[in-house]
This record gives structure tokens, C-alpha cells and sequence, in this order.
């Protein structure tokens, strides 16, 4: 992995960790609201697990439709970010990035 993305992973990590957390603590809730939270969470971190597993292969920073490289500022916006063209739409507009729903 490249060291310029260690602070991207150190983030991805605890995000994957906050996520996990959540995911576990959902139990307590009734089932409508597991159904609905838990779905979000587990999508989220399926996200999170993949671009781990891309860093670790070497290829995190790479669109999966082109092979370019997707430019680090970007991927400091969304680096669960996979493809450019899902990147600058994201940049462009700002309010299709969902915010995690952490319990």
C-alpha cells in the first residue's frame, strides 16, 4: 500500500470498526428498525471491507472502469470511492454521498 494513503486507511479502519459496533448494537432495537439500519450498515461496510482489500492488493486509488488513477483529493472527499466518474459526481454534487447512519 501506499504510504500516501496510510491516513485514508487509519480512517477506514475505525469507520469499518464504528460500523461493526453498530451493526452489533442494532439487536436492541425492534425489528422494523433492524431491518432498516441494519441494511444500511451492513452496505456501508461492505464498501469499507472492499476498499481495505483493494489497499492491501494494491489497488486502491485505481478506477475500476479505467484503470486511471483517481486523484488523492478526490479519494480524501469519498475513498470509498470506485470509479472517477462516481468521484467527480460526488464532488460535484455533494449531497448524493450518504452519511453513515451509526447507532
Amino acid at each position: 500500500m501506499n504510504d500516501l494513503y496510510a491516513p485514508i486507511k487509519t480512517e477506514l479502519e475505525l469507520t469499518r470498526t464504528e460500523l461493526e459496533d453498530g451493526l452489533n448494537r442494532t439487536s436492541y432495537f425492534d425489528r422494523e428498525k433492524l431491518i432498516q439500519v441494519g441494511h444500511h450498515i451492513q452496505a456501508e461496510l461492505q464498501d469499507v471491507k472492499r476498499t481495505l482489500l483493494k489497499m492491501e492488493l494494491g489497488l486502491y486509488g485505481i478506477c475500476e472502469e479505467t484503470g486511471e488513477r483517481i486523484p488523492y483529493e478526490l479519494l480524501m472527499v469519498v475513498p470509498t470511492v470506485r470509479t472517477l466518474r462516481e468521484a467527480e459526481a460526488m464532488t460535484q454534487f455533494p449531497y448524493l454521498v450518504e452519511q453513515p447512519l451509526y447507532c
